[in-house]
């Protein structure tokens, strides 16, 4: 099996276009495809056809200029290709981001304790202020507890006297309607001898000669004078004290 040696791409184009150039000068085929014999040789320089022992590693002359393709840097199958440039900026680049995500990593956690010690001292501030209004309701709450039994007690107190008075009023409604009725009137009050009489006079009565005038002590029809005053006089009467005012005037409380 035949092996052909390594060239480097610019070398092994001219190698072929030599080739084509020597095969345009046979006796087979004179003229080109436009018709001109010589345009190819225009084209492509001619130059002393390549060595048919290629395995020998010799120097090949192709027309332009001579060129020996031993001499050009040939890579095999087994080698690896050199570290290039862009390679060794992609390393560095990534070096550098490296660091600036480390720079950038500890300043976010920086800024973030700033703001946890911000929150955290905000949080106490807030925790006291809210402590504070809670005592402040409390206080306010037991204020309102107070007054609210103090209205209470006043309450029941206006209750109980309003009760005490109505109680009263019914009482006396009630004397006033079961007290016995004199079966006389009282004309008024006469001074004899430093002593009060009270006129008496039947209900019955049509003149002045039926008027009676009666002492504290005195009876009249069951009734004893009691007491003697400017509007009315008091009368004992089975057991009961009871107040007749004088004709005159408005009937006592």
């Amino acid at each position: 099996m035949m092996r052909f040696p390594s060239f480097p791409a610019n070398a092994a184009l001219i190698l072929v276009a030599s080739l084509i150039a020597g095969c345009g000068g046979s006796d087979d085929d004179t003229t080109s495809p436009t018709g001109d014999s010589a345009s190819v040789d225009a084209v492509l320089p001619v130059g002393p056809a390549p060595s048919s022992d290629l395995d020998g590693g010799e120097e090949i002359g192709i027309g332009m200029g001579d060129i020996n393709p031993t001499t050009a840097p040939v890579v095999s199958d087994g080698d690896t290709a050199p570290a290039d440039t862009p390679t060794a900026a992609i390393s560095s680049r990534l070096s550098a981001l490296e660091e600036q995500q480390g720079d950038l990593f500890e300043e976010v956690q920086d800024k973030t304790q700033g703001l946890n010690n911000a929150m955290a001292a905000h949080v106490e501030e807030v925790a006291a202020s809210l402590a504070a209004l809670t005592a402040r309701m409390e206080k306010a709450e037991a204020g309102i507890n107070e007054a609210n039994e103090r209205l209470e007690a006043l309450e029941k107190k206006i209750t109980a006297v309003a009760d005490q008075k109505a109680r009263v009023a019914s009482a006396r409604a009630a004397a006033r309607r079961d007290q016995p009725t004199a079966p006389f009137l009282l004309t008024g009050v006469e001074s004899r001898g430093g002593i009060d009489y009270v006129g008496v006079t039947p209900r019955s009565a049509t003149g002045l000669a039926d008027i009676r005038f009666m002492a504290i002590g005195d009876q009249y029809q069951g009734w004893v004078l009691s007491g003697i005053s400017e509007r009315f006089a008091t009368f004992k009467v089975r057991r009961e004290t009871v107040t007749v005012p004088f004709s005159s005037s408005d009937p006592a409380p």
